[in-house]
């Protein structure tokens, strides 16, 4: 409960500039790891000190979520603005870690366009060109298909698993009604979030799954048939297929969800205005 969590700020917290609040967790992990070796009757300053961590824990949550919550309405007000970069550089400032950031950043994104982004605008920078990329392959429907299957899957093995164990039938619901949340966000991230022409770059983003920025000068080809770089060949549609691919000179690595990051050398996308598309990327670069 002393030692662990000062060799944890001495050797990684502060060798690291990271957050004080990587330390919570691992006082967590100590109360737990502590209840288990302890005899039960030497327990009482165990428990005094897991109920003074309630507050702390409930501070944390409250703090992160405050941040996020004003970094999302400031992002509201600017169309220069995007919210999951937003999301990202404060999950950065609160956790110093990329990863770590980048799965805090991605949870709270799938509650914000789930739940919270219904009125709120496209990113849409002044000086450049968006192209959306979800009526053509009627990303909604297949979402709300998707949603109406998991709605009779989850309800029928709740039903078939409660008599065994309850606990995993209710871990089994919140998991179904959690994917639902990750599919009903990553569409109307896919809808606020369109790809992005300017004269020097062209930003591609896919809803939560896909975000990377291209220089114009290293595109190379843009065309209908895939090229043939194996798994750098990325399709960007949603359970649709690609009608353009846009072929680049050599790999770049593209963000995902949770840190996740991958090569990528052509990306097949299915864009809704397909002739303005291919004429805005093939005219000169700035």
């Amino acid at each position: 409960m002393v030692g662990v969590p000062l060799a944890f700020y001495f050797l990684v917290v502060r060798p690291r500039r990271l957050s004080v609040v990587a330390l919570v967790p691992v006082v967590v992990g100590g109360v737990l790891a502590a209840s288990q070796l302890l005899p039960v009757d030497q327990q009482t300053a165990l428990h005094a000190i897991a109920l003074l961590l309630i507050p702390v824990e409930v501070g944390v949550i409250v703090w992160i979520g405050w941040r996020a919550l004003h970094a999302v309405r400031q992002s509201r007000s600017d169309a220069t603005t995007d919210p999951l970069q937003r999301l990202h550089s404060i999950a950065f400032d609160v956790t110093r870690n990329r990863r770590a950031a980048a799965i805090l950043a991605s949870e709270i994104a799938v509650f914000y366009y789930a739940l919270g982004a219904w009125r709120a605008s496209r990113n849409a920078p002044p000086g450049a060109t968006p192209f959306t990329h979800y009526r053509r392959g009627a990303h909604a429907s297949l979402v709300g298909g998707f949603i109406l299957v998991m709605a009779v899957e989850g309800i029928a093995v709740h039903l078939l698993v409660a008599p065994w164990n309850p606990v995993v039938a209710w871990i089994l619901t919140i998991g179904t009604i959690y994917g639902a949340l990750w599919l009903v966000a990553d569409y109307r991230a896919t809808v606020l979030r369109p790809i992005l022409v300017s004269e020097e770059q062209v930003l591609v983003r896919a809803g939560l799954r896909f975000t990377l920025r291209v220089p114009r000068t290293r595109i190379v080809s843009v065309g209908r048939e895939k090229p043939d770089f194996g798994k750098e060949s990325v399709d960007l549609t949603f359970l649709s297929e690609p009608t353009h691919w846009v072929a680049l000179d050599e790999p770049m690595v593209a963000d995902g969800p949770y840190g996740i990051r991958r090569r990528v050398q052509a990306f097949g996308v299915e864009p809704d205005a397909a002739a303005d598309f291919v004429r805005e990327l093939a005219a000169p670069a700035g």
